[in-house]
């Protein structure tokens, strides 16, 4: 399969054609796009003047204004994207956005700590399935705000927006609606999609998909089988070393699903068996079981104070062949490009420091955000992963100019994509030696460049 190597477009075609109602919004809409795109790790008093920040905060307050309007171009130039290729993976997941301060703004609902203000976000991300994991953008995006209820004199309790659980089918939909057919697809979800709703909607669709294991269901049969015991006692097929990224604990009950874990190459055992899967009692086609592949992921001997790495992978893709297998795992695994997508708009962006005092002022900064923190995740994405990209695929010539006058070291002449990134995250203080740079580091570089891009621009100017 060639490997698919696009271009960094500019931000304003992904924001164009957002149709507001009135063309000044629409011309808005993109110069604010492209301004933050500019600053995207600063607050918006530092990113723009006073009079963009005045008109910045109009346009998130105005009730023409709305985030379907805003993202609507960026879905359709995503769909493009992705029809330009045999098949693409949809990676989906669910964040929580979090806003500090002790006045409640807004709409805002609230989250799993008591006195957490925010709402969450079920992004839908398409990725290249050809093994470079190349992000092509968003295709579907749904907030949910969980209210409270009053239930008696200063009582309060959670009231969960209705059909919340159902968000996995309704973006499974909604990103078939916006590729129309231009590519086929293959779903993938961490273990909290393992629902038997989506389950029944993937297969009823006919839609591919490769999702994490949670429950260990029962299987069809008079024996009381469970799911993991018999997937576990299936024939090792395949073995191969796969690289693990380093991961904190998570706070709280997930931790202990979640341990803290070190970079690390892990050899990895595959096997993969067919099962049929009883359906809940209760639900309409209880007595018809569903037959899927599950594939079980293991590594025999961890290190040492390492958690092991186990699978439990349900899918309907072909497990008939080693290479199937491994394609099917592999389709899993691209599942992270996501987590660094989130990582992107949340500390690339800093959207949850965004001082704006409204669920509908943040749900529309929110859109211009989530293309502006693809496009930095494609960015580096370049930088890390395309070694041989020329730089001119990630900044214009004007600040290639600007960064081989202000760089530490010369530059190479040819100079690639990760070399330039390199010299960006060298100006927000990364050094060589701890490795990659974190996103912060990036967007601090960004920044400080177009500074002085702004400056080199002004000083040509005054020599004409």
């Amino acid at each position: 399969m060639p490997t698919y190597r696009p271009s960094i477009p500019a931000l304003s075609k992904e924001l164009a054609e957002a149709e507001l109602g009135d063309v000044r919004l629409s011309r808005r809409l993109s110069s604010l796009g492209e301004r933050l795109a500019e600053h995207c790790g600063e607050s918006f008093p530092k990113a723009l003047d006073d009079a963009e920040l005045e008109a910045a905060y109009r346009f998130f307050g105005n009730g023409q204004v709305t985030p379907e309007a805003i993202l609507a171009p960026h879905f359709r130039q995503s769909a493009k994207r992705a029809s330009e290729l045999p098949q693409v993976l949809v990676v989906h997941d669910t964040t929580a956005f979090e806003f500090g301060g002790q006045t409640q703004r807004k709409g805002l609902g609230h989250l799993i700590r008591p006195a957490a203000q925010g709402f969450f976000g079920h992004f839908s991300l398409a990725v290249t399935a050809d093994g470079t994991r190349t992000p092509l953008g968003l295709l579907a995006l749904e907030t949910i705000f969980r209210l409270r209820r009053r239930i008696g004199h200063g009582k309060w309790s959670p009231d969960k927006s209705l059909g919340e659980s159902a968000r996995w089918a309704r973006a499974v939909e909604a990103c078939e609606r916006q590729l129309q057919g231009g590519a086929q697809t293959i779903h993938v979800t961490d273990r909290e999609g393992d629902q038997c709703a989506l389950l029944d909607a993937l297969l009823a669709g006919n839609r591919r998909f490769v999702i994490r294991s949670f429950q260990d269901r029962r299987l069809a049969g008079e024996d009381e089988a469970r799911l993991r015991a018999v997937a576990s006692a299936a024939k090792v097929i395949l073995r191969r070393e796969v690289p693990l990224s380093p991961r904190p604990k998570l706070e709280g009950p997930r931790g202990d699903r979640h341990p803290n874990r070190r970079r690390r190459i892990a050899r990895l055992s595959f096997a993969a068996t067919t099962v049929e899967i009883r359906r809940p009692s209760g639900t309409p086609q209880v007595s018809r079981p569903m037959r899927l592949n599950v594939i079980h992921v293991f590594e025999a001997k961890p290190p040492p104070r390492e958690p092991p790495v186990e699978w439990f992978l349900l899918t309907n893709l072909p497990i008939d062949s080693h290479d199937a297998i491994a394609f099917a795992v592999d389709c899993y695994r691209a599942r992270w490009t996501i987590e660094e997508y989130f990582k992107a708009l949340k500390t690339g962006c800093q959207y949850e420091k965004r001082q704006l005092e409204s669920a509908h002022s943040l749900l529309n900064a929110l859109a211009i955000l989530a293309p502006v923190a693809w496009r930095l995740l494609l960015l580096r994405h370049l930088a890390r992963d395309d070694r041989h990209a020329p730089a001119t695929r990630a900044l214009s010539r004007a600040q290639l100019d600007v960064l081989r006058a202000v760089a530490r070291r010369p530059l190479p002449r040819n100079l690639t994509a990760r070399q330039a990134m390199l010299a960006v995250a060298a100006l927000g203080g990364h050094r060589k030696s701890n490795g990659d740079p974190g996103w912060l580091v990036v967007g601090r570089g960004m920044h400080d460049l177009l500074l002085l891009e702004l400056g080199w621009r002004a000083r040509d100017q005054a020599e004409l």
